[in-house]
């Protein structure tokens, strides 16, 4: 029996489509990563490759390289690969630019997307659909230290509850421990970069007014506009000026040595500050790695409270924000599907669980103190608390340049004896310069 010409060529179609599906199956899949992230990634490939099939080409960007650049450029010549990690910062502009694959049709049917904490969903979201899965983040705190608190008089654990909570007892500290060279340290101006930001600004901007309608961040979402004026804004840089001019709580000087960092680490577990506005990481890095003291050394020394709203109506009770590092896919790959398979086989509770645990990170997912490993450290179970309060920052494209002029704000009113009026004025007209006038607000009333 003959086969007609049409059968035939439907035979030598499939037949063809089998043959490009199968070599496409075969391709290797591509990843790149930072080697901080090494013992997670490398049994996640070992898994993949048994599970698949598929072989995997993985870039592992060493220490001292800068990932974020190194994506970037990559990204921008088109070599990038299938998968790649993204610092949390940059997904909207990477969305922007068309770079990120979006997730939300498998996020949809995937059971663990439910156990993410709504920040670390948020995070990875720009412009209503989701570009990546975290997989660790940080928060911030009061730091203090105990033996200053208990020379000074001041019960243990320490709970602030607002604004005057701390300020109060920073000035107890100054009072009956004059030999404290800060009773109260916050990163201030641009030496810190970033840091003066995410550990200083925001963390006291973000407790300065309701977060209705955006009136505690830098940008007004609704409207798409930055935010040049508003009585958060104001209260915010006053905060700044209590601390560094008007109650002296601060010195100047730290601010602007060549290590801003290793100083104010050097000053805390020298007993030199009594409280202090920084990240969680800090539990590990107050101290070198070869000095760093046991669990039960830092504990007796070393204390952390949530840093608190200023108590003004509608204000959160607690401020926190985070950042941290996603999984993304590139929006070119020809094998979204099988990237997401990735996906599932790294982002399991007991896997991500394991590894924070021994890498003493925070993690970005509620069910993880069902893992023993992680359940084991008090530390990290303990601050999980905070991540219930977390937000991210008002990272939409041209942020770095918002987040610069925030720092010299901060200065302006530390250093220079601007009012806060001042500052603020100087800030909104540094934005209409840059983002012109129809993208800057004034917030001046409650709306």
């Amino acid at each position: 029996m003959m086969y007609s010409w049409w059968k035939v060529l439907g035979l030598i179609g499939l037949w063809t489509i089998g043959i490009f599906s199968a070599a496409l199956a075969q391709e290797p899949l591509t990843i790149t990563y930072g080697e901080p992230w090494k013992e997670l990634i490398e049994p996640t490939i070992a898994e993949f490759e048994q599970a698949t099939g598929i072989q995997v080409e993985a870039y592992m960007v060493p220490y001292g390289v800068d990932m974020v650049e190194k994506v970037s450029l990559d990204l921008a010549a088109g070599t990038a690969t299938d998968i790649f990690m993204v610092d949390s910062f940059m997904i909207p502009s990477y969305a922007e630019a068309g770079y990120l694959y979006p997730l939300d049709s498998y996020l949809a049917s995937w059971p663990d997307w439910h156990q993410y904490f709504p920040g670390m969903q948020e995070i990875v979201a720009f412009g209503g659909q989701h570009y990546g899965v975290m997989i660790d983040t940080d928060v911030r705190m009061l730091w203090y230290w105990k033996p200053i608190f208990e020379e000074a008089g001041i019960p243990i654990p320490w709970e602030p509850r607002d604004w005057t909570d701390v300020l109060t007892t920073a000035l107890i500290i100054k009072q009956r421990c004059p030999e404290v060279d800060a009773p109260l340290f916050i990163p201030m101006g641009t030496k810190w970069g970033e840091g003066t930001t995410m550990q200083g600004f925001y963390m006291v901007l973000l407790g300065a007014d309701t977060p209705a309608s955006d009136r505690n961040r830098l940008r007004k979402w609704d409207v798409g506009m930055w935010i040049g004026e508003s009585p958060a804004l104001a209260a915010a840089l006053d905060f700044y000026r209590k601390v560094f001019v008007e109650y002296e709580l601060c010195p100047v000087d730290p601010h602007y040595v060549p290590d801003v960092w290793g100083e104010w680490r050097r000053m805390m577990r020298a007993g030199e500050i009594g409280i202090g506005l920084g990240g969680s990481w800090e539990w590990a890095e107050f101290w070198p790695k070869a000095e760093l003291p046991s669990v039960e050394e830092r504990e007796a020394v070393l204390g952390w409270a949530p840093m608190p709203g200023s108590g003004a109506p509608g204000a959160p009770e607690i401020a926190c924000i985070s950042g941290g590092w996603a999984l993304g896919i590139n929006a070119a790959t020809d094998k979204p599907d099988i990237a997401w398979q990735f996906f599932e086989i790294l982002f399991t509770r007991d896997r991500l669980g394991e590894w924070l645990a021994s890498a003493g990170k925070i993690a970005t997912r509620k069910d993880v103190t069902q893992v023993p490993a992680y359940a084991a450290d008090a530390y990290l179970v303990d601050v999980l608390r905070l991540m219930e309060y977390t937000t991210y920052r008002d990272t939409y494209p041209g942020y770095p340049t918002v987040s610069f002029y925030i720092q010299e704000a901060t200065a302006d009113v530390s250093v220079e004896g601007l009012s806060p009026a001042e500052a603020m004025a100087s800030l909104y007209q540094k934005l209409v310069d840059e983002f012109g006038v129809e993208n800057v607000i004034k917030i001046v009333s409650v709306e």
